[in-house]
C-alpha cells in the first residue's frame, strides 16, 4: 500500500516573483529554488537559508527516528547542497548519490544506506541517479520536489515499492503553496491518482493536456480545478479503457 502525507509551506518572500526565464525548461518552476538561483546571480542569500522544505528536512528526519528516509530531489546540485548542509549545521552524514558519481561511489553510497548497524538513515539522490536502484528495506520517501514527467514520479515512487517491501511506503510531500509546485502536486494528487496507486495513464494524459499544464504552471491560466476535474474523468475513462482491453485478453485466452 501507498500513503501519502502532504506538507503545505508558506513562501518566502524570496520566492513570492520568481516566473522562469527559460520558458522550455518548466522542471525550474516544480523545483523553485533552481528559478530561484537563475534570477539571482550573485546571490543575495543561498537558497538553503530561505527555503522552507530544508527546515522541514530536519524536522522529519528527527520525527521519523530511528527508521531511514529516501529524499529524491530534481537537481545534483540540490543533492549536493543538502548533503552539505545537513553535515555541516546538524552534524547528519546523509548518503548521497547522483548521476555524476561513479558506479563504484553509488554502490558505497547505497551500501552506506542499507547497512542497518552502521550506515546512515538517509540517502538524498536525484531522480536520474536513483533509477534503476531498490531501497525496498527503507518505507519513508521524501519528494523535496516533484518531477514533470507522470512516469519518473512512478519511477522514484518504485525505488521503495516493489517486491520485498514489507511496510506501507509512506510518501511525504513538502511544497510552496501558491506556486507550480502546489498545482503539480495536486494534479498529480487528484487528478491522476499517482501517489495512491502505479499510474499508467500519466503519460498519455500530459500528452493530451501538456498546452494547458504548462500555462497553469506559468500562472497563465487560474482555472487550475476545472482542469484537475478535465483530467480526473480522462483518467477514469482510460483506466476503464485498460480494464476492459485486459478482460478480452483473458477472454480469448
Amino acid at each position: 500500500d501507498r500513503q501519502l502525507f502532504a506538507y503545505p509551506l508558506a513562501m518566502p518572500e524570496a520566492y513570492q516573483t520568481l516566473q522562469s526565464k527559460d520558458e522550455d525548461n518548466l522542471q525550474n518552476l516544480a523545483s523553485i529554488e533552481l528559478c530561484y538561483q537563475q534570477h539571482n546571480q550573485p546571490l543575495d542569500k543561498h537558497w538553503i537559508q530561505i527555503d522552507p522544505r530544508v527546515e522541514w528536512l530536519i524536522e522529519q528526519y528527527g520525527k521519523l527516528k530511528p527508521e531511514k528516509m529516501l529524499v529524491i530531489t530534481h537537481d545534483r546540485q540540490t543533492v549536493i547542497d543538502l548533503v552539505e548542509h545537513l553535515k555541516s549545521r546538524y552534524g547528519i552524514y546523509a548518503a548521497m548519490f547522483h548521476e555524476m558519481m561513479t558506479i563504484l561511489e553509488r554502490d558505497r553510497a547505497a551500501e552506506y544506506f542499507a547497512d542497518p548497524e552502521s550506515g546512515t538513515r538517509i540517502m538524498i539522490c536525484s531522480e536520474i541517479g536513483s533509477e534503476g536502484r531498490n531501497f525496498q528495506f527503507a518505507h519513508h520517501l521524501i519528494l523535496f520536489d516533484l518531477p514533470m514527467l507522470p512516469d519518473l514520479l512512478e519511477q522514484c515512487i518504485g525505488r521503495l515499492d516493489r517486491i520485498g517491501q514489507k511496510y506501507t511506503v509512506k510518501i511525504h510531500v513538502p511544497y510552496i503553496e501558491s506556486s507550480a509546485q502546489e498545482h503539480l502536486f495536486k494534479w498529480y494528487r487528484d487528478g491522476l491518482s499517482a501517489f495512491s496507486s502505479p499510474c499508467q495513464t500519466g503519460q498519455k494524459i500530459l500528452q493530451e493536456f501538456q498546452t494547458q499544464l504548462v500555462e497553469i504552471l506559468q500562472k497563465k491560466n487560474d482555472n487550475v480545478e476545472d482542469f484537475i476535474s478535465v483530467t480526473r474523468d480522462k483518467n477514469q475513462q482510460l483506466i476503464k479503457e485498460l480494464e476492459n482491453g485486459r478482460a478480452r485478453l483473458l477472454e480469448f485466452n
